[in-house]
């Protein structure tokens, strides 16, 4: 049963199914396919809200990188990204960026600036199997 706190600004992208992913460090007791995952904004406050509850349908190893040797030709510092061990193609990174909620992948590594190198898990849902709270008190 893994539980998972989220920043108020990802939440209407989960809601609406955009945000399909999220990475975290590696834990104990990892979730696996077909654990439910309980997401929520607020964890540990007195406004904790319950996002939905979702399957988790795959987990996999990420590991983010800066490349300080490599620049962009406008000396923008590129990064590194493997998941299971393959690196990711600057096109892949995009795409990663966007389902985990970010507007470009450039917005993503500011995130995660001073956070490098982090290896951690990649845990995926689909919102075809996404439950509501709304729909949860309906049942």
């Amino acid at each position: 049963m893994g539980l998972y706190n989220f920043m108020p600004r990802f939440v209407p992208k989960i809601r609406s199914g955009e945000k399909l992913h999220t990475i975290r460090a590696k834990r104990a007791h990892p979730d696996k396919p077909g654990n439910t995952l309980h997401l929520y904004v607020g964890l540990r406050t007195r406004s904790v809200e319950l996002i939905m509850r979702v399957f988790c349908v795959k987990v996999e190893d990420i590991v983010i990188d800066s490349a300080p040797e490599n620049f962009l030709d406008d000396n923008t510092p590129m990064f590194r990204i493997a998941i299971d061990g393959i690196e990711l193609a600057q096109s892949e990174c995009e795409s990663l960026a966007r389902y985990d909620g970010f507007e470009s992948f450039a917005e993503m590594m500011e995130f995660w600036d001073g956070r490098l190198p982090f290896h951690g898990d990649i845990i995926h849902w689909r919102c075809q199997s996404c439950l509501l709270p709304s729909q949860e008190r309906a049942a």
